[in-house]
């Protein structure tokens, strides 16, 4: 009886490792890829700024609330990628992106984030409702932004929607064309902040 145990013991350890063997086989590990928008080259920075805008905290749509790329793969399903993540949390990435390209395109505006004591300066803030790739070969960004006047009172508004497409297949691609998108937003909001006095 002893012995029969034994058999067990060693048959089911077999029986495992053999399992685990096939799971590994099946399902071998893919290399996790992270990715960072594209940087822009900022200007000299100017001596002194004539203008201070906010950038509030980024509302992002739900399902944009993951370190993860998403992929819309047909016309109603949006996929979470999953081996291939943004640097840091999408609201960060997108933060750092446009602080940077609105800095490039505004030469005597300094672009900050929000901090107690600040004197009553513009606020900037943004709705993103699209910031993904589609199966399709573009990439979409869309939202709403608003500038919020120092004296508290709401300002310009525009909704916004651009796709571009992508160069190549891939990733890489992907967020190239996502910071692209960045860029003309940033385009858009730069040339209304140019028109206040």
């Amino acid at each position: 009886m002893m012995i029969e145990k034994k058999q067990l013991r060693v048959g089911l350890a077999l029986l495992l490792g053999l399992s685990l063997t096939g799971c590994f086989k099946s399902n071998p590990p893919v290399k996790t890829e992270r990715y960072s928008l594209p940087e822009v080259t900022t200007p000299q920075p100017a001596t002194t700024h004539a203008h201070t805008l906010v950038l509030n905290r980024i509302q992002l749509a739900d399902y944009l609330d993951t370190d993860r790329i998403v992929i819309q793969t047909d016309d109603i399903t949006m996929q979470p990628a999953r081996d291939h993540l943004w640097v840091d949390n999408l609201a960060q990435e997108l933060r750092r992106g446009l602080r940077a390209r609105l800095a490039s395109r505004l030469n005597n505006t300094i672009v900050v984030d929000p901090q107690p004591g600040l004197p009553a300066v513009n606020t900037l803030q943004l709705t993103i409702e699209q910031f993904h790739g589609q199966m399709r070969g573009y990439a979409v960004l869309s939202g709403q932004w608003q500038l919020i006047g120092a004296n508290h009172v709401a300002g310009a508004s525009q909704s916004f929607k651009f796709s571009t497409p992508l160069a190549e297949n891939g990733y890489p691609a992907l967020v190239r064309a996502l910071g692209q998108n960045l860029d003309l937003l940033s385009d858009q909001i730069a040339s209304q902040l140019q028109t206040l006095p």
